[in-house]
């Protein structure tokens, strides 16, 4: 649960000054979120991605997982657990904003081969129960801003299955 202390929660439109003060901050003011309550780690990247998310109208509902909600195994009985789910008119998605300079991360892409294979199951299963596929985007935090959309971003960083992390 999230929890705002002392601080009141802030509307997630309201300009931040210092992008260091980000995860001591508790954001509201969310239509398509799936929790009234929102903590960022990054404003480059998560902030600014549940901006776009909020505005795109392909973009019925999203959501930060709580812990233990998404649990994707990797690297021997490890957890990952994506940063954002969202669920579009035609698909769902898994979407893991990270600063460029991670990109190539071995961890990164350990997390990311997981996620696509966890997509391609849980895709497998929506496909025999009338549900929509999964996929998994790895975006560079350089990439989200706030024209951006959802389809251009599934279209330019959607880690296919069977290949490698970029």
């Amino acid at each position: 649960m999230i929890k705002a202390g002392n601080t009141p929660p802030r509307h997630f439109r309201e300009p931040l000054r210092a992008a260091h003060q980000i995860r001591r901050l508790v954001f509201t003011g969310f239509r398509k979120c799936c929790y009234p309550l929102q903590k960022f780690d990054s404003m480059e990247g998560e902030w600014r991605l549940a901006q776009v998310l909020e505005d795109d109208p392909t973009v019925q509902r999203w959501m930060k997982p709580a812990p233990g909600q998404f649990r994707i195994e990797y690297r021997g009985g490890h957890a990952y657990e994506p940063d954002f789910v969202v669920e579009t008119d035609t698909e769902k998605l898994l979407i893991e904003p990270k600063r460029e300079s991670e990109m190539d991360d071995e961890e990164v892409r350990l997390k990311a081969r997981a996620a696509v294979r966890w997509c391609r199951h849980a895709s497998d299963h929506a496909r025999q129960h009338g549900g929509k596929p999964w996929h998994y985007l790895l975006v560079p935090h350089t990439a989200i801003r706030s024209q951006s959309s959802v389809v251009g971003l599934r279209g330019q960083y959607t880690v296919p299955p069977g290949r490698d992390a970029p």
